[in-house]
């Protein structure tokens, strides 16, 4: 044996921050960098730690069966209404509780299209789902929009509102797809009913197919910021004008077009990022600001946003292909990116979300979305048994209306390969610390894995009694009064030895908790 004496052997101590660079479905094994992780579930990584994701309450329940669309309207004096489709019916939920009587029932379906237009006339909520009469809801309550003449009140001339599959607005113009189609309708500014104008996509779709949806794209191509609108085939070609009459050559202009890739099934693949319009594709989530950039500089730029979690994405994507329920949806309060994933499986959708300050990934699971919104900078979701969620609040999940309730939260993570500065050398870890800061201690187990074995943790049973005091029992000037953060930080005996050695955690939280550090103790020994 070519191992150092026990006697020639030196104690080493370390300590290794959380894996903050989140998950990593890119790079192999060997070259992964010591702050990623090969798994990542139910964390949320940050610049300082990675947090245990919050929890989620009910908001709306008694809709029986599967949510298809949750949206918001507003109007200008601020005060807010919450709508939720399921089934054949739409409900007012903007009061949390059991729903009442449905507003309208005997819909095709529940996936709706939804778009919010301010003008003279007040606050408008638009919507329409390929099947049905369109609506508009504004302050004096809910119009149904129909095919007529255009000047007639609430009538569309043009197209039928029945065969319109997505609206948009768009330089202050209501635009909308028409349904198995490469064509566009738009009406006048600030109308939401009148005589449309068509726009045919259709001869620069290269790919063929027809129009899938429209978006607009703000941004700043080094000559001002400018309103583009980006046409998307459902083959994966992006169309993209700018300008603000399209009967007007003068004032409309092509800036390009680009094969983005198919865009996943659901027409819910759009998420707007600051200046830029992400799209999920069957590539990965496709930035049309570096598409752009890519065609203009010589330098390539990366034009996938999924790019450290490509492999993985595409391998769900695959798996899920024929799910209608991917979605993506950027909520900036939290500056989080998700990436709904549909598995047909009963309770076992999941969720690819990024922090978009650091662009780490990291994977959710326990929220059994179908579609997600945000309602004044909070995520909501709906599932499949008729129940709406207030997302990304408190330390429990599935906690009922009356705030009783809840179960707490598992995660797992391995954390990626280290080395410990000597890639040659067998390495013995003795004791290890995982270091946390959370308001209320954390149950977990862990385990250290050498040379890129793997194991499976059980989750823990129960979680720990918290620290704080109780009032009127704990001695002053002996117990630890709650309320805060306190820092949990014990060691634990480790076994085998290896060349690099990885971290294994499985825990359960019911509060705040961030992991932050791990602290190991090791001796270095020779080549075998």
């Amino acid at each position: 044996m070519f191992f150092q004496d026990a006697t020639a052997q030196e104690l080493s101590v370390t300590s290794v921050p959380a894996p903050i660079g989140g998950l990593n479905a890119r790079d192999s094994l060997v070259a992964m960098p010591a702050t990623d992780a090969i798994r990542l579930t139910n964390f949320w990584p940050q610049s300082y730690g990675v947090t245990v994701r919050k929890g989620y309450k009910k908001h709306a329940t008694g809709m029986v069966d599967k949510l298809g669309t949750v949206g918001q309207w507003s109007s200008t004096t601020g005060f807010q209404k919450m709508f939720a489709w399921a089934g054949t019916s739409v409900w007012d939920i903007t009061t949390p509780g059991p729903v009442g009587v449905p507003l309208i029932t005997d819909l095709s379906n529940s996936r709706w299209d939804l778009v919010s237009l301010v003008n003279a006339s007040g606050s408008h909520l638009l919507g329409v789902n390929g099947a049905d009469d369109g609506f508009a809801y504004d302050e004096s309550g809910l119009h149904v929009l129909v095919a007529g003449d255009g000047t007639t009140a609430y009538t569309w001339s043009g197209i039928d509102p029945k065969n319109a599959t997505n609206i948009e607005i768009h330089q202050r113009r209501l635009w909308a797809v028409e349904k198995d189609s490469s064509v566009g309708w738009y009406l006048p500014p600030d109308a939401i009913y009148g005589v449309f104008e068509s726009f045919d996509f259709g001869p620069l779709f290269f790919s063929g197919g027809y129009l899938e949806y429209l978006s607009t794209w703000t941004l700043d191509d080094g000559n001002g910021a400018e309103d583009h609108l980006v046409a998307v085939s459902n083959n994966g070609v992006a169309a993209v004008y700018g300008g603000t009459d399209p009967s007007d050559d003068t004032k409309w202009h092509l800036v390009g077009v680009y094969n983005i890739g198919q865009p996943v099934r659901g027409r819910r693949a759009l998420a707007k990022v600051g200046g830029d319009l992400y799209i999920l594709t069957t590539q990965g989530v496709v930035s049309m600001v570096n598409m752009l950039s890519s065609t203009k500089v010589n330098e390539a730029a990366a034009r996938f946003k999924t790019d450290k979690v490509q492999f993985l994405l595409s391998e769900l994507v695959n798996n899920y292909s024929d799910e209608e329920d991917w979605q993506l949806i950027y909520v900036p309060s939290i500056n989080m990116l998700v990436v709904n994933v549909p598995t047909g499986i009963y309770a076992s959708n999941q969720q690819l979300v990024s922090n978009q300050i650091t662009e780490a990934w990291a994977m959710f699971n326990g929220m059994d979305a179908a579609v997600w919104t945000t309602v004044s900078a909070q995520p909501f979701f709906g599932d499949y048994a008729g129940t709406v969620y207030k997302a990304w609040t408190g330390g429990l999940d599935n906690i009922e209306l009356d705030d009783t309730g809840g179960t707490s939260i598992t995660t797992e993570v391995q954390q990626a390969y280290n080395y410990f500065g000597s890639p040659g050398s067998q390495k013995q870890i003795g004791l290890y610390r995982v270091n946390w800061v959370s308001s209320q201690p954390v149950a977990y187990n862990s385990a250290i894995l050498y040379d890129f074995g793997s194991k499976t943790l059980i989750t823990p049973d129960a979680i720990p009694r918290s620290v704080g005091a109780l009032w009127n029992v704990a001695l002053w000037g002996v117990d630890t009064w709650g309320g805060g953060s306190s820092t949990e930080r014990n060691w634990s005996g480790a076994e085998g030895m290896g060349v690099a050695a990885s971290i294994l955690i499985k825990s359960r939280s019911n509060a705040d908790a961030m992991w932050v550090t791990t602290d190991y103790s090791f001796v270095n020994g020779g080549l075998l």
